[in-house]
C-alpha cells in the first residue's frame, strides 16, 4: 500500500514495487490531491499494473548511447547531439569528453583536441542512475540555463529533443522504466519553448556581383560560392562532391552519399537529390580548373578534401578587407531567397534544397509574392462618367417637367363624386 506525508509544504509518497521502494514528490502542497494520485497508484497496483523501476547506471549508459549515434547518425549530426549531452550531464564518460576519438570512417588520422576549461561545469546534474531524472529536473535544468546563461530557445529544445531520443533508446535497448507513472519518456513532459521567427540574410543580385569580384583572384573559391548561391548546397555537401557528381554537359549536380578514399558521407537528410545548373552558375564552372589532381571536385591546398572550419575560415579572411561578413548559410539562403521571390512554389524549393516543406515555409514564405492585392481594397460605388453628366441631367429635369404638368392637369380636373347630374 501507498503512504503520503509531508517534506515542509510539499507532499510525497512511498510505494513498493514489487521489493523495491520508491519515493517521489507529488509536487503539490493540496492534501486532497495527494490522496487522489494515493489511490491511483493503489488501483494500479491491485490490477498488478504497477511496473517495477529499471536500475540503469549512467556512465556505461551513457558511452552506449554515445556509440550508437556516432554509428547511426552523421558526423556533424552525432557530434551536435553528443554536445548537448555534455551540458547537461557534463564530461562523465569518454563519449562526452571534449577530444574524444572517433571512428575511423569519419576521420583523416586521430588526434585529440586541446583541452578547455568546462563552462558549465558547476551547473551540471548530479546523477548516477537514469531513473534518478525526473520532467520536473529537465525542465528546471532548461529554464535555469534561459534564464541565468542566456541560452536560446531553439537550442533548449534541442536538449529537449536530444534528451526525449536517449530515453527512447533507453526503452527500446536497455528496459529502461520510468519511476513516474505520469510519463514513458521523462523529456516528454517538459514543455517545448516557442522560438522566434529565423532571421534569414541572404545576397542581393548587386551583392552576389560583388562577392564574386572580391574572388575574382582566387578561382576556386570563387567557384565555390558561385555552387553556394546558385546551387543552394550546404557547406559540407559542396566540399564532399567528386568530378562525377557535377555534369556539365546534363547541367546536373548530384547530391549523393559516397565512400571515397575509405571516407564515408551522407547528406545530412540521409536523401540524395539532384540540383540543376543554371546558366550563371555554368558560366564560372566551365572556366574552372582545379589546381591539384585529386578525387574532389574541390579540392583542398594539399589536394585532400578540405577542413568546413577551415574553407569558411579562408573566406572570412578573404571578405574582411572588403568588408563582407556572409557565410556559407547566407549563400544558400541566397538561392532560397531569389527562388521565392521569383514566385517558385516552396515543395520545389524544398525540394531542391534537400529540405522539408515546412522548414521552407518557416524561412521563405514571407519573400513568395502573393497575388491578393485586390483582396485588401475596400469596396467602392463605381465612379461616375463626366461626359454622360450633361444628358444625365437633363432627363431628370425633362422627367420633373413632365410629373409636374401631369400632376397639375389632375388637379383641374373636378372630384368624381362632386359631380352634378342634369
Amino acid at each position: 500500500m501507498a503512504s503520503i506525508y509531508r517534506r515542509g509544504k510539499v507532499w510525497w509518497i512511498h510505494y513498493l514495487v514489487g521489493s523495491r521502494s520508491v519515493s517521489r514528490s507529488l509536487k503539490t502542497a493540496n492534501e486532497r490531491v495527494a490522496l487522489d494520485e494515493k489511490k491511483r497508484l493503489e488501483a494500479l497496483e491491485i490490477t498488478d499494473r504497477l511496473t517495477r523501476p529499471s536500475n540503469t547506471q549512467i556512465v556505461p549508459f551513457l558511452q552506449s548511447f554515445g556509440e550508437f549515434l556516432r554509428a547511426t547518425r552523421t558526423r556533424k549530426s552525432a557530434k551536435n547531439d553528443l554536445s548537448y549531452l555534455r551540458l547537461f550531464f557534463g564530461p562523465c564518460c569518454e563519449a562526452l569528453q571534449l577530444g574524444s576519438k572517433v571512428p575511423h570512417k569519419f576521420r583523416q588520422a586521430q588526434r585529440s583536441l586541446p583541452t578547455v576549461p568546462d563552462q558549465f561545469g558547476k551547473l551540471h546534474v548530479p546523477v548516477k542512475r537514469l531513473e534518478q531524472i525526473s520532467a520536473e529536473m529537465i525542465g528546471s535544468f532548461i529554464q535555469n540555463r534561459i534564464v541565468k546563461d542566456r541560452i536560446a530557445p531553439k537550442t533548449a529544445n534541442r536538449v529537449r529533443e536530444v534528451l526525449h531520443r536517449m530515453f527512447s533508446y533507453a526503452i527500446e535497448q536497455h528496459g529502461y522504466v520510468c519511476p513516474d507513472p505520469r510519463h514513458r519518456n521523462p523529456a516528454k513532459g517538459v514543455r517545448r519553448i516557442r522560438e522566434p521567427a529565423p532571421t534569414i540574410t541572404w545576397l542581393t543580385h548587386e551583392d552576389i556581383d560583388r562577392q564574386l569580384a572580391v574572388l575574382e583572384d582566387h578561382p576556386q573559391l570563387r567557384a565555390m560560392v558561385a555552387m553556394y548561391i546558385y546551387a543552394g548546397l550546404r557547406r559540407e555537401e559542396a566540399l564532399w562532391l567528386v568530378p562525377k557528381d557535377v555534369d556539365l554537359d546534363a547541367r546536373m549536380i548530384c547530391v549523393r552519399a559516397k565512400q571515397v578514399q575509405g571516407q564515408s558521407w551522407q547528406p545530412k537528410t540521409k536523401r540524395n537529390r539532384s540540383v540543376p545548373i543554371s546558366q550563371d552558375l555554368l558560366a564560372i564552372l566551365e572556366v574552372y580548373q582545379p589546381r591539384v589532381a585529386s578525387p574532389w571536385f574541390f579540392p583542398g591546398p594539399t589536394g585532400g578534401r578540405w577542413d568546413p572550419d577551415n574553407f569558411s575560415q579562408d573566406i572570412r579572411e578573404i571578405n574582411r578587407p572588403a568588408g563582407l561578413v556572409w557565410s556559407c548559410l547566407d549563400f544558400r539562403h541566397t538561392f532560397g531567397s531569389h527562388l521565392a521571390q521569383k514566385g517558385e512554389s516552396l515543395f520545389k524549393i524544398a525540394e531542391l534544397m534537400g529540405n522539408s516543406p515546412e522548414i521552407c515555409k518557416r524561412h521563405y514564405a514571407a519573400l513568395v509574392p502573393e497575388k491578393m492585392r485586390d483582396t485588401v481594397e475596400f469596396a467602392r460605388p463605381p465612379a461616375k462618367d463626366a461626359s454622360d453628366e450633361g444628358s444625365a441631367s437633363e432627363i431628370v429635369k425633362q422627367l420633373l417637367e413632365k410629373i409636374e404638368r401631369l400632376e397639375s392637369e389632375r388637379r383641374r380636373q373636378p372630384h368624381p363624386r362632386l359631380r352634378i347630374a342634369r
